[in-house]
């Protein structure tokens, strides 16, 4: 039984470790305050276009434009579990009993971003705009799971079961899981109006990718009924940083027939991302690592595909009267077409969007958005460490100029998930998430 032990505690530490982040197919597109006012800012003329319109940027007045943003995302990942009277044998730590017999526990994963910065400068000279801008693109945080997850006590608690019989009488383990991740970003663009009403741009992004696994898996006991407590002798380390950069256009295009509309669309290419590992863990963990290859992907040296999907945006402005912009947009991500991802999506991710902007006075402006975000997958893109519902965004917030060249920003942004729930032969696990961002920004132009 000790082999087989090993080889368990080896697959929760990697598995879960591996779909902690990596496995999260969502692009991050709130990259201003500006867009957790509105999420369906991308139609609009704004320095903040050097991401979501960066044709429309050649628009504005001659001169510097800068905007920097600071935000402070909260997430959090939860699910509860239910195996029957599995978890009910935890003699340290049993889970709460359901009907019939049966026992369910609750798994917290928290996101902490202290801070999520971008910053967009753009230089408009006669026809042409020079844009540059800085932000993150994907991940920007650290998830953690200080008591493991579900999946961590099922595949123990069976294998005690499985292993002792009629003897067994229960289970005990210390488990802890952390990833952090973060995919910085740098645009640099040019972009040049044809005409009064027509604009195209050209860019290229840079990726820089950084992850970091670290978790423990150790403590693991399994009790007889005659009170027999068995010890598993080894004790797994994962400490392992990821990381690759990625080169990949952007084309823009944007028309503005007159002042009262304006639409635009976008193309990302795809970042291929070929993440190298330097890891640092313990002995015991890379020796069974090398005899199983399943595992391989965070020893020193390995590589993983990390890829980001190309993105196709397309988004409309009306302005009926002069205070008043009426904002659509629609976004395609090609998540089927990255190499690392489960290929039983059964169809790529698709968002709606919706805002309002309204001047109340020269100096005072508030708007209002909603976004909407379709994920068409199956239970196989569904675990413990990685899972995307079908999501409600909300956001709201203010601008004030402060003098005819600085203005500041505020906003509020929250995301409510619809829940999902997976059965299984011996199991059902109820998912939920929420996401609520605060943010502050401040733009100069001059």
């Amino acid at each position: 039984m000790g082999k087989r032990i090993k080889y368990l505690i080896l697959y929760l530490l990697i598995y879960s470790s591996s779909q902690l982040i990596a496995g999260d197919y969502l692009t991050n597109t709130n990259q201003s305050v500006n867009f957790l006012r509105n999420p369906a800012r991308y139609a609009r003329i704004s320095v903040d276009g050097i991401y979501y319109n960066p044709a429309g940027v050649a628009f504005l007045e001659r001169g510097w434009h800068l905007q920097f943003n600071w935000q402070q995302p909260k997430q959090e990942r939860n699910s509860k579990a239910n195996y029957g009277p599995l978890f009910g044998t935890n003699f340290l730590s049993p889970g709460i009993q359901e009907a019939e017999g049966s026992f369910s526990k609750k798994y917290k994963g928290k996101v902490n971003v202290p801070i999520q910065p971008s910053l967009f400068v753009a230089y408009n000279q006669k026809d042409w705009s020079f844009q540059l801008g800085f932000m993150i693109a994907g991940g920007a945080g650290t998830c953690k799971f200080n008591n493991g997850v579900g999946s961590f006590e099922a595949l123990v608690g069976q294998m005690g079961m499985n292993n002792l019989g009629p003897l067994f009488g229960g289970y005990a383990l210390n488990s802890y899981l952390e990833g952090k991740s973060y995919y910085y970003a740098l645009y640099l663009a040019v972009a040049r109006k044809l005409s009064n009403s027509l604009s195209i741009s050209l860019g290229v992004k840079s990726t820089l990718a950084n992850n970091r696994y670290l978790g423990t898996i150790k403590d693991i006991q399994f009790r007889t009924t005659g009170g027999v407590v068995i010890d598993a002798p080894t004790q797994f380390e994962l400490d392992c940083k990821q990381s690759d950069i990625a080169f990949s256009p952007v084309l823009g295009i944007d028309f503005h027939p007159n002042k009262y509309l304006n639409f635009s669309a976008k193309y990302e290419f795809r970042s291929k991302l070929n993440l190298k590992s330097k890891s640092k863990n313990n002995e015991a963990f890379d020796l069974l690592a090398r005899d199983n290859q399943s595992f391989a992907a965070f020893t020193d040296g390995a590589k993983t595909k990390g890829d980001m999907p190309s993105v196709l945006t397309v988004a409309g402005e009306v302005a009926p009267i002069d205070q008043l912009r009426l904002n659509i947009a629609y976004n395609h991500y090609f998540d089927v077409a990255t190499s690392q991802w489960n290929k039983d999506l059964l169809s790529d991710t698709n968002e709606l969007g919706f805002g309002v902007e309204y001047e109340i006075t020269k100096r005072i402006e508030v708007s209002a958005g909603c976004q909407y975000t379709f994920y068409n997958q199956t239970d196989a893109n569904v675990s413990d460490l990685s899972f995307n519902m079908n999501a409600l965004s909300l956001g709201c917030g203010i601008g004030y100029k402060v003098s005819d060249i600085v203005k500041l920003n505020v906003a509020y942004f929250r995301t409510d998930y619809k829940r999902y729930t997976k059965e299984t032969s011996n199991s059902i696990t109820t998912y939920s998430r929420k996401n609520r961002v605060l943010g502050l920004g401040v733009e100069v132009s001059f």
